[in-house]
């Protein structure tokens, strides 16, 4: 559709649109008045009409109550009360039957009165063959005689067929004859037969305008009353209508009251009224369709001028429409030519508006255009070749993106989306693919002698090295620094994932040639298997490096499957790392002190301070498991400043109660011993607990000598200048070199517990004992022998003219006021007797004198 058409379109829609809208909401809103008004009118009129309705009702019932109290016919009750014989040539029958033949006449609407006795015999009617019959079942007579009031319609609607073959309905209206001088003695009853037909004329009379009538219904919803006859005494058949009277005795409708309702498929408004004494409810009927009769008049009116509008609005329009649109024509042809090539093309709008400025602008535009068109066509030919080297360096980029610069090969993202894309493959099911992490170990030794142009010589050649042995399914990618990632899919089973990871262990037994230097290298392997290792990369890749740091830790040079347990370990590592974080700031690290006796001068001579933690989650933690993982993460450092000023500070009070000649030990390691600042920290300490130098022993391991000879040789000698003693631990486990004991400033020789197990039992253990022992005193060096359990073991050591042991022999590791009991006799009267320490370390708490052995 055309811009002219789609603005005379929009422009005759939007003008009527309101127009319409308004008149269908007028139509609704006088339509719910109207409805609203009508159900107010129908409530009033059908209250009005249904105390019409009773009043009429009510002169009946007394038009009866009158007849049951007139002479004649309260006479002959009473006599035909007292009398068992046949009352029928009674002068007060005569009288009485008189009466009510003369009073039924001018009460025509009553089709029949009748008079019972107490025994329910009719003893007189206007109709003859009733009387002396007996009534065996009546309601109104068991109501009258139940409550002694009047019965109006209790019976409900009776009916009776006429000889037509119609029915002709009737109630019925009864009083009790009352004694005059006793009102609660009951002579009996009069029981007026109503013609309901007698009604019609008010009934009929009552209505609320054009499309309305009234009916009448029972509490049961059968018809009393309705214009159309034929529906006199039958039921409503409506749920709603047929319950208002007993809805009205629930509680649930009021006595008046006007709803909206559709019956027989016809929107209707009713009016009703309860008359609540007979059960009767009289109801007003309106369509709703005559009600709204207004409403429809005035959206007729409203829907001529629609049309009238409509056609002024669509000649409005046209005349618009055209006025704007003319210009934006001219303005396409004007383009469309320009668009085909001609760029001479101008614009010959007068106008002084928008679109004449529009014109104008073009027409320049149009002119820029051509006079840039020469230097853009220019221009094309060196884009085109600009263009060539962008997606050439694109690539490139790309390239770099996916792989490594220096192994050419694959980069970590490149792996991730590999493994993702075979593992996407085959979700859920049995096939098996492994992920392995491979480290180079002792990488580092490389660059640091070689040089990083050697380091990077041998990733290059290891790369290609590795490449070699894969297939073509495989991918191989250098995860960074030393370190490859390799995926293989679709094995047959668990032990092809590990034949394979052997055999790139055994291919690297050759070394590889840089510079005709040859150099060895070993690999520590971590293989993850899918999906019995992880379901995705991240836990793949994760799990793999963890089984590799796994063959790092246990002598490299191999490979190592996950297991769970693995991750279990790390995850216990975390959480003692944690705990190492703040065990001096919460108080879970505390020191335990084992004494060192002289066997020679049968004293002791000093203790070991060791340290212990306790924390509520991890429970209790022994060196062995948290001194490499405080080494590892730099917190040995905090930690072992911690236990030198508590160990100090514990032996200065020792000296301040009269034990000036006890030594207290303390392990030190290599990143402590390789701290610049490591000397002035111990001087610190010494200064600030008063403790004198040669009160305290360091002890240093032959794995932290090796770390770094030179450095510790001059940290050690400083130590040892300031009067401090100097002991070489565990020796005989590492590298035993003599180069130690000649050139090292050692004061003791520790020898390890590993010779001491055996030293009764196996004799080269002994001979190794003994020449340690020689040896050292050879070198003016004391021999502590550590781990002494045994009494054998003891004079094992004795007779070889050991100095000092260390075991359970004589102690096991002792809390401070523990070991004060073994020194002091008394130790009451001691600072170190605090109960609140006894908490810690409970399993430490029971070592004392009664597990020692009498050394003397």
């Amino acid at each position: 559709m055309s811009i002219r058409n789609n603005l005379r379109v929009t422009l005759f829609v939007l003008s009527l649109l309101p127009i319409i809208l308004l008149s269908v909401l007028s139509f609704h809103m006088i339509s719910d008045r109207l409805i609203s008004a009508e159900k107010v009118n129908l409530k009033q009129t059908a209250s009005t009409n249904s105390q019409g309705l009773k009043a009429l009702l009510e002169s009946r019932q007394t038009e009866a109550h009158l007849l049951a109290q007139e002479s004649s016919i309260y006479e002959y009750a009473s006599f035909a009360l007292t009398k068992s014989a046949s009352k029928s040539g009674s002068p007060l029958y005569g009288n009485a039957m008189e009466f009510l033949n003369r009073r039924s006449r001018s009460l025509s609407y009553f089709q029949n009165i009748k008079v019972f006795d107490k025994s329910n015999s009719v003893i007189l009617s206007t109709d003859r063959y009733d009387i002396n019959t007996k009534v065996p079942d009546n309601l109104s007579l068991t109501y009258m005689r139940a409550t002694g009031n009047n019965a109006n319609a209790v019976s409900g609607i009776l009916k009776k067929k006429q000889t037509d073959g119609s029915y002709h309905y009737f109630i019925e209206i009864g009083c009790p004859i009352k004694d005059r001088n006793n009102h609660k003695k009951i002579l009996g009853y009069l029981v007026g037969t109503l013609d309901l037909s007698s009604l019609d004329t008010y009934l009929n009379s009552m209505t609320a305008g054009k499309g309305s009538y009234t009916f009448c219904l029972d509490k049961y919803g059968n018809y009393i009353f309705h214009p159309n006859s034929r529906y006199i005494g039958s039921n409503i058949k409506d749920g709603h209508l047929s319950r208002l009277v007993t809805d009205y005795y629930s509680g649930k409708a009021e006595e008046t009251g006007s709803f909206q309702y559709t019956f027989e498929s016809t929107d209707t408004i009713y009016g009703y009224s309860i008359l609540k004494d007979m059960g009767w409810v009289l109801v007003m009927k309106r369509d709703t369709s005559a009600v709204t009769s207004l409403a429809r008049i005035i959206l007729y009116i409203f829907m001529t001028g629609i049309a009238v509008c409509s056609l002024v609005m669509l000649l409005a329009s046209d005349k618009i429409a055209t006025f704007y649109t003319e210009p934006i024509l001219e303005l396409k042809n004007t383009l469309r030519t320009a668009s085909e090539g001609n760029l001479k093309a101008q614009s010959n709008i007068k106008s002084r508006n928008e679109f004449g400025e529009l014109s104008r602008n073009l027409n320049k535009m149009l002119h820029i255009v051509r006079n840039s068109y020469n230097e853009l066509a220019a221009m094309h030919e060196e884009l085109i070749i600009k263009e060539d080297q962008l997606r050439q360096n694109y690539n490139h980029i790309e390239y770099l993106a996916y792989h490594d610069v220096l192994t050419d090969l694959p980069n970590k993202m490149a792996f991730i989306e590999r493994v993702n894309q075979a593992i996407s493959a085959s979700p859920g099911s049995n096939r098996l693919h492994a992920v392995y992490f491979v480290d180079l170990d002792d990488f580092k030794t490389v660059n640091d002698t070689l040089g990083h142009e050697y380091g990077d010589n041998l990733l290059s050649q290891t790369a290609a090295h590795l490449l070699s042995l894969t297939a073509n399914d495989d991918i191989l990618a250098r995860a960074g620094g030393d370190e490859f990632l390799l995926f293989r899919e679709n094995l047959d089973n668990e032990k092809e994932a590990t034949d394979f990871a052997a055999a790139i262990i055994e291919s690297l037994k050759t070394p590889f040639h840089i510079n005709e230097e040859a150099i060895y290298v070993s690999l520590s392997i971590g293989i993850a298997l899918y999906p019995k290792n992880g379901l995705t990369h991240n836990s793949l890749i994760k799990n793999a490096d963890i089984a590799m740091y796994k063959s790092k830790d246990t002598g490299k040079d191999k490979y190592t499957l996950f297991d769970v347990t693995m991750e279990e370990e790390l995850n216990r590592n975390s959480l003692i790392t944690e705990v190492l974080r703040h065990a001096i700031a919460n108080e879970e690290v505390y020191v335990v002190y084992q004494p060192q006796y002289n066997i020679r001068k049968e004293k002791m001579t000093g203790f070991e301070a060791l340290m212990r933690i306790r924390n509520p989650k991890l429970g209790e933690l022994y060196p062995q498991e948290f001194i490499p993982i405080a080494e590892e993460s730099g917190m040995i450092t905090e930690l072992g400043e911690w236990i030198l000023r508590e160990a100090c500070l514990f032996n200065k009070k020792l000296i301040d109660s009269g034990f000036d000649s006890l030594t207290v030990s303390v392990n030190i390691s290599s990143v402590q011993l390789s701290k610049a600042n490591f000397i002035e920290i111990i001087q610190n300490i010494l200064k600030e607990t008063g403790l004198p130098a040669g009160n305290l022993e360091l002890e240093v391991t032959e794995s932290t000598l090796v770390s770094s000879l030179s450095n510790a040789s001059v940290q050690l000698s400083s130590l040892q200048e300031l009067g401090i003693l100097i002991s070489l631990d565990d020796f005989g486990t590492g590298y035993s070199s003599l180069n130690y004991l000649t050139n090292m400033p050692i004061d003791t020789l520790k020898m390890d517990k590993s010779f001491v197990n055996n030293i009764c039992s196996n004799e080269k253990d002994a001979r190794i004992a003994s020449g340690i022992i020689n040896l050292a005193h050879s070198m003016k060096l004391e021999v502590i022998a550590e781990g002494v359990e045994r009494i054998e073991q003891l004079e094992v050591l004795r007779k070889n003219r050991c100095d000092i042991i260390q075991g359970y022999i004589y102690s096991k590791p002792l809390l401070p006021h523990i070991l004060l009991e073994t020194l002091m006799p008394d130790p009451a009267d001691s600072e170190f007797n605090d109960p609140a320490s006894e908490s810690k370390a409970s399993s430490e708490t029971s070592y004392g004198n009664s597990e020692s052995v009498n050394l003397s």
